[in-house]
Formats: C-alpha cells, sequence, structure tokens
C-alpha cells in the first residue's frame, strides 16, 4: 500500500513542479505588422490549471504504484 501512496504523493509533487514550464501563463497576440498583445491569465485561473494537472499527474503515479505494488506482491 506505500507504493500507491508514494507514487499519488511524488506525482503531486512533479506535476506541480511541471506545470509551471508546461501550463502558459500568458497569451501573445499579434495585433499589426510590429505591434504584439500579450495577456495574462489571472492568478486563480493558473492555479485551477495548475492543480488540474497536478492531480492527474499525480494518478497516473499512484497507477503506477499499484501495477508496481501488484508485481512485488505477486513474487
Amino acid at each position: 500500500m506505500k507504493f500507491i501512496e508514494k507514487g499519488f504523493s511524488y506525482g503531486l509533487i512533479l506535476g506541480g513542479s511541471l506545470g509551471f514550464f508546461v501550463i502558459p501563463y500568458k497569451e501573445v497576440e499579434s495585433v499589426g505588422d510590429s505591434v504584439t498583445e500579450t495577456t495574462y491569465l489571472n492568478l486563480i485561473d493558473f492555479i485551477i490549471h495548475l492543480i488540474r494537472f497536478s492531480v492527474v499527474i499525480a494518478i497516473l503515479g499512484a497507477g503506477i504504484g499499484f501495477f508496481l505494488y501488484r508485481k512485488k506482491s505477486l513474487e
């Protein structure tokens, strides 16, 4: 059972860390020839996307932990 808990917690930490690099926090649009418009996400929108990404990675980590636990218990 420790494999599943460790997989979930490590996945949550890894997902949160990767989320800072993967989740976009701004949108850049080209308005004219040399004019660009930058729109930043609100902080709460960024945090919600970050939490969602972290939980998905954590569930994948728990799944990997479950299969490792199952493999170890069969041996």
